[in-house]
């Protein structure tokens, strides 16, 4: 492997300032520059890391020493920058999902073919340990076969918080499915396979917003298991989001992305569980812009969770059972 590192540029300073330290501390990772409309975060930005700070995102674009272009930007705008990446020749990283809507997801995944750039969405979930250990005890029949997969998310935001993009469908897509539940419903389909049919019902019980802040979920699985998604935002406290699975020999239960429960034969949550695999988004790319080779959320792996998270929308609005 290269010993070079590989440069990266940011877009959006929201989140995108947690992903900006990130690659800050990360070995192998350089950040170059970042682009932010607000100047106050730009500069501070600029002067944490020791970056350029710019305006105008198309800066970043013309930068020879940028290689991967993080789009750090609200959820119906993530297409409109991958593209303009992709054409510059740029690997791309957005935060998730990967769009709001399978249209525009595939536009991006087939520019950044066309173009010979990677593609990958930051589902930070799949990264953590506890989750590539639940992961592989499922495939491995370790649980026995499978029957139920469960995602509970009851959060609790202000009206503070939707005061903006989040909550509407053209920049959200979406509310509570989309935007908070959308990591844990991506493990689910990571853990349960491929998705049959869903029911769904969606509702705006405590906001004034256009999309939901609470929405369920029954599904039934191509494997003949089945499941149920329950994601709220209306909650009066925020507590842990989690998955909870159980084949027939075993049940594996995580909140906050941290094993609670794990009854399986002959094994202890306390058994060791070496894991050596990357820790994040960012050292997930380094070694495929470097030699070549294929991120772990790919954008073709990132529509599995829209396309369901779609199909409870279109099942609440017709009333029907929506097969995928």
């Amino acid at each position: 492997m290269s010993t070079d590192t590989v440069g990266f540029g940011v877009i959006g300073l929201g989140m995108g300032n947690v992903r900006a330290r990130c690659i800050h501390e990360t070995d192998g990772a350089r950040l170059v520059a970042v682009a932010e409309l607000d100047e106050e975060r730009g500069r501070k930005a600029a002067s944490d890391y020791g970056v350029d700070w710019y305006e105008d995102y198309r800066r970043l674009l013309d930068r020879d020493d940028i290689d991967v272009i993080n789009v750090m930007t609200p959820s119906g705008t993530h297409a409109d920058f991958a593209l303009e990446a992709a054409q510059a020749g740029k690997h791309v990283i957005t935060t998730k999902p990967i769009d709001v809507n399978l249209e525009r997801a595939d536009r991006m995944i087939e520019a950044c073919r066309d173009a010979g750039v990677i593609l990958s969405i930051d589902f930070e979930a799949r990264y953590m340990a506890d989750n590539v250990r639940v992961k592989q005890a499922v495939d491995e029949g370790r649980l026995g076969r499978m029957i139920l997969g469960e995602v509970r998310l009851k959060w609790f935001r202000n009206d503070d918080y939707y005061k903006g993009w989040h909550g509407t469908w053209k920049l959200d897509g979406g509310g509570s499915l989309i935007n908070q539940s959308v990591h844990q419903i991506d493990l689910l389909v990571w853990y349960m396979g491929p998705v049959e049919n869903v029911q769904g019902q969606i509702g705006v019980f405590n906001h004034d917003i256009e999309s939901e802040d609470l929405g369920m979920a029954m599904i039934r699985f191509k494997s003949g298991a089945v499941g149920t998604i329950l994601g709220t935002t209306t909650c009066p406290v925020t507590i842990p989001a989690g998955v909870e699975l159980h084949g027939t020999d075993g049940l594996v239960i995580t909140a906050g992305n941290r094993l609670a429960t794990w009854h399986i034969p002959d094994e202890s949550m306390e058994d060791p569980f070496p894991y050596d695999g990357p820790a994040n988004v960012i050292e997930d790319m380094i070694g495929p812009v470097r030699d070549g080779g294929t991120p772990r959320i790919t954008g073709e792996e990132a529509k599995k969770s829209l396309a369901l998270i779609l199909a409870i929308y279109e099942s609440s609005r017709t009333g029907r059972s929506v097969s995928l």
